[in-house]
């Protein structure tokens, strides 16, 4: 009899698992690829243009002298993000600003953790 259980348990398993690799994107789906990381070249020497907060967690940054647009998460909420005037950007020794860097917001460092090229944000986005 439990051959027949173990059997059966294993022609379930054999269904089960190719429909659970093709479960649809939403909640518990696997992420989408990652973007690849990027560094923004002479933050330190104004190669930064515009930012705009998303949220408390992340920000958009626009280079200097291009259309380019960057999408930066943080390791952790920065309170006061949404709501400040003014950041300011730490880069690196070498001068770029990259997912090594961190904002200053009200004498709040907060780290990076992902810095990646980004479409334009949308006007509902706030700064």
């Amino acid at each position: 009899m439990s051959l027949v259980r173990a059997s059966l348990i294993a022609a379930a398993l054999a269904v089960a698992v190719p429909a659970l690799a093709q479960t649809p994107a939403g909640k518990n789906a696997a992420p989408a690829a990652a973007k690849e990381e990027v560094a923004i070249p002479f933050a330190r020497f104004g190669g930064i243009d515009d930012w705009r907060a998303d949220g408390n967690q992340a920000l958009y940054i626009k280079g200097r002298g291009s259309s380019d647009w960057y999408y930066a998460k943080l390791m952790a909420p920065c309170q006061g993000l949404p709501f400040a005037q003014k950041i300011g950007f730490e880069s690196e020794a070498s001068g770029s600003f990259d997912k090594f860097s961190a904002i200053m917001v009200d004498g709040q460092k907060c780290q990076l953790v992902s810095l990646v090229k980004s479409e334009k944000p949308s006007d509902k986005t706030k700064n």
